[in-house]
């Protein structure tokens, strides 16, 4: 059995490249493709994989980029376990632009997934459930309800009492998932304010907010990234804000991902908050240096985690 498993229902070939501007209606010549398997639950396993953690990747592949990604992670080494559909997988692609350093993101919807689909992907939860933590990360495809990482929640607490659960996933599914009760909520900033219909102006503001899910009992944690700004942190009983580590942005791509995987590794090796919350905000910054494959030297990212500072806020 593994300890930690990731779902990834909606898993993309991603593809980066660069150009000098950005142009409308120009033949823009760009840099060499870097291309990568992408989708959150899979750039959580990469990461934690990297780090030495026992972690097996679930995702959905069809048609042939389906087959270029189960190719991709049979090379990275990655454990994984398929559930095939009949529509090709999709592509996502990202293009820096080096006169401003601006990146742009552009992602697909991907392929609807039939009742069929949905059955055979939650029969594949159950039957692998992992011993520690259960990552539910990414946005769910065309055809999925917007219920589904709940009762995918639901029913695996039914077989497993003391599995936890980290959701990463924006709009209506999070708020789902947050009804049937989670350990570890991660959302970016946007995210958070979409959830709760507010704009905060400072981290003592997303204290208040997060506190509310937590006193409510729908999630243990709120793990909250603020991009360039750092890291937020509220449990229970305390709340504690992270630094931005200073780095220079190569791509934005998986920062996110990255630390919630460093923040649940660290949680699973029984370390305390404000150092689990360094070893995630180093492992995001690792991340921001990075084109390409999210994998890591653990002893770097430890080393890297010692220069993060902690404030409590709480």
């Amino acid at each position: 059995m593994h300890d930690f498993l990731t779902v990834t229902l909606n898993p993309t070939l991603d593809v980066a490249t660069s150009v000098d501007k950005l142009i409308d209606r120009e033949k823009l010549r760009c840099d060499q493709e870097i291309e990568q398997v992408g989708g959150g639950g899979i750039n959580v396993a990469q990461v934690l994989h990297s780090l030495g953690a026992n972690c097996l990747a679930l995702l959905t592949a069809g048609g042939y980029r389906g087959q270029e990604i189960t190719q991709q992670l049979l090379l990275d080494k990655l454990p994984n376990l398929v559930v095939d559909i009949e529509p090709a997988s999709r592509q996502c692609f990202t293009v820096y632009e080096r006169e401003t350093g601006r990146e742009y993101r552009f992602i697909l919807p991907g392929p609807a997934l039939t009742n069929s689909d949905i059955d055979n992907i939650y029969t594949r939860i159950m039957s692998n459930l992992p011993s520690k933590w259960l990552v539910l990360s990414g946005n769910l495809p065309p055809g999925a309800p917007d219920s589904f990482y709940a009762q995918v929640i639901q029913g695996a607490r039914a077989q497993r009492p003391d599995l936890k659960f980290l959701v990463d996933v924006a709009g209506p599914p999070l708020k789902h998932a947050l009804d049937a009760r989670i350990d570890v909520v991660k959302p970016s900033l946007t995210e958070f304010e979409w959830l709760t219909g507010q704009t905060f102006k400072d981290n003592a503001e997303c204290v208040t907010a997060a506190r509310h899910f937590v006193s409510s009992g729908q999630t243990r944690m709120v793990a909250l990234s603020l991009g360039a700004k750092g890291a937020v942190v509220v449990d229970s009983n305390k709340a504690l804000a992270a630094n931005a580590l200073p780095v220079e942005v190569t791509s934005t791509v998986g920062a996110g991902d990255s630390f919630a995987a460093g923040f649940i590794w660290a949680i699973s090796q029984d370390q305390p908050l404000d150092q689990a919350l360094c070893m995630a905000s180093a492992t995001a910054a690792s991340a921001l240096q990075t084109q390409g494959k999210l994998q890591f030297e653990v002893n770097k990212i430890l080393a890297d985690s010692q220069q993060v500072s902690i404030q409590r806020l709480l």
